[in-house]
């Protein structure tokens, strides 16, 4: 009887493994056929008349409610990603820790990075839409390197918004937003992770037993979502607009030709891109907008590689989750990178 019990146990733990996967698997298929869907058609928009067409995200009064309508704006474009993010690290949190998906960290620093940067490519999430995940990641595996190579990821490599900077963009400027970004993924967040080292890890969550039952699993799946949603979805909301009202008072394109190339203009730009908060893509009008002014390629290098890299909204996440020691050495590093790689661009 005990030998029944025990076999129909592992055929119920493994049932609910092939189920947890499923579910994570279809929520990343959605999001990449949302996403990569319409990614695609922006190519061929923009291959077919040289521009690509954005809606605006701030309107032209500036009044003390603007930063709140803009923020409100960004939220509408976003919220179906942002929507995924929280969905997928609640399955994430759920289920990693009892399928195969474990396995994949853990087997080296080089590989780990390699396997977080692979991870976060086809999600083509903006910053504040995977954050989210970050934390989920890094809860249930207890590596800062690989969470932090997942998260700048998926903004930083989105295969759509470099094939459009290559398309719109001499490729000096492209080629320069791809290079800082393999730097950042998987060299920076391995730095971040070793200089940190010494963070506080966060509480350990209780994990699933095998022989957890079906309500339970579902229980455990739903609890994750409220927690995922209220840990970090107002930080997000705040950092938007927080970064909106940024945008507002210190707008990019006319920095860009103030500043001129000197290094003290491309390092402000610099830190002002790293707090600034872009929709995917988004970047790109900017950093054309500078050219168009007459601004110096390295500032439209700059823009593209910080903008779309980290902004407000993740680094308020990162910090909650993990410490706030990471989160600032994060800043400080995208933007070192960012302002070497603007000086470097000519």
């Amino acid at each position: 009887m005990k030998s029944s019990i025990t076999e129909s146990q592992i055929r119920g733990s493994r049932s609910q493994i092939i189920f947890q996967l499923l579910v994570l698997g279809l929520l990343v298929l959605f999001l990449v056929n949302y996403k990569g869907t319409a990614g695609i058609n922006k190519i061929r928009q923009t291959q077919a008349t040289g521009n690509l067409s954005l809606p605006a995200l701030q309107q032209a009064s500036n009044t003390p409610t603007s930063s709140i309508r803009d923020a409100g704006a960004y939220l509408k474009i976003v919220w179906p990603a942002l929507l995924f993010g929280v969905l997928i690290s609640a399955a994430v949190r759920t289920s990693l820790s009892r399928t195969p998906l474990q396995a994949i960290f853990g087997r080296g620093v080089v590989r780990d990075q390699v396997t977080g940067a692979l991870a976060g490519m086809p999600l083509m999430l903006c910053s504040c839409c995977v954050a989210p995940i970050f934390p989920a990641i890094y809860q249930k595996t207890r590596r800062i390197g690989p969470a932090l190579a997942l998260a700048l990821a998926a903004p930083s490599l989105n295969p759509v918004a470099l094939t459009l900077s290559f398309i719109l963009f001499p490729w000096r400027i492209a080629g320069g937003r791809l290079a800082m970004a393999l730097t950042l993924v998987l060299i920076g967040s391995a730095f971040v992770a070793r200089i940190t080292r010494s963070s506080k890890l966060p509480i350990n969550l209780r994990e699933a037993e095998p022989d957890t039952k079906w309500p339970e699993l579902f229980s455990s799946y739903a609890k994750s979502l409220f927690y995922i949603a209220l840990r970090t979805v107002p930080l997000v909301v705040v950092g938007i607009w927080a970064s909106m009202w940024i945008m507002r008072r210190l707008p990019l394109s006319t920095l860009g030709v103030t500043a001129g190339g000197h290094a003290f203009g491309i390092a402000i730009i610099a830190m002002i891109a790293v707090l600034l908060t872009l929709p995917s893509l988004f970047e790109i009008p900017l950093a054309l907008s500078i050219l168009a002014a007459g601004g110096p390629i390295g500032a439209a290098a700059v823009v593209l590689f910080a903008g779309p890299a980290i902004n407000l909204p993740s680094l308020l996440v990162i910090g909650r989750h993990s410490s706030w020691k990471v989160a600032v050495t994060l800043a400080c590093l995208v933007w070192a990178i960012a302002a070497t790689g603007g000086l470097l661009v000519r």
